[in-house]
Formats: structure tokens, C-alpha cells, sequence
């Protein structure tokens, strides 16, 4: 494999696990911010869990949270 190729294969990969970090990132912010908003004591936790384990912490997130608007109302 010549050089350049790997560069961009190198390149390619960061980016593509870069996007999808930042995605799991950004939806652990989310549910950690929406989480605090509720009024829950274990939003530290939903965030954390988010991270660990991705998609199953946000399924289970979205079940329990899915009725009612953070405001309570």
C-alpha cells in the first residue's frame, strides 16, 4: 500500500469514528441536560450510561422520560 493511500484511508477513519463519537456525544449532553431539566437526581448517570453503552441507555431513557414536557407541565 502506497503512502498517500494510507494517509487517506487513516483520514477517512478518523473522521468517520470522529462523527460518530460526536454524535454519541452530543445525544449524552442531550439526555443529560434534558434529564437535569426534569428534575432528575441521576442525570449524571443517564450521561454516563449514554456513553458507556450508547444505544441502550437512550431507548430506555426515551421510555421512561416519554410522557410530559420538562417544564412539568
Amino acid at each position: 500500500m502506497d503512502p498517500v493511500s494510507l494517509q487517506f484511508e487513516t483520514l477517512r477513519s478518523l473522521l468517520y469514528y470522529g462523527a460518530v463519537y460526536g454524535i454519541v456525544l452530543a445525544v449524552a449532553v442531550w439526555i443529560y441536560r434534558d434529564a437535569k431539566a426534569r428534575g432528575s437526581d441521576r442525570a449524571l448517570a443517564w450521561f454516563l450510561a449514554t456513553l458507556a453503552f450508547t444505544i441502550v441507555p437512550v431507548l430506555a431513557y426515551l421510555y421512561v422520560y416519554r410522557d410530559g414536557d420538562p417544564t412539568g407541565n
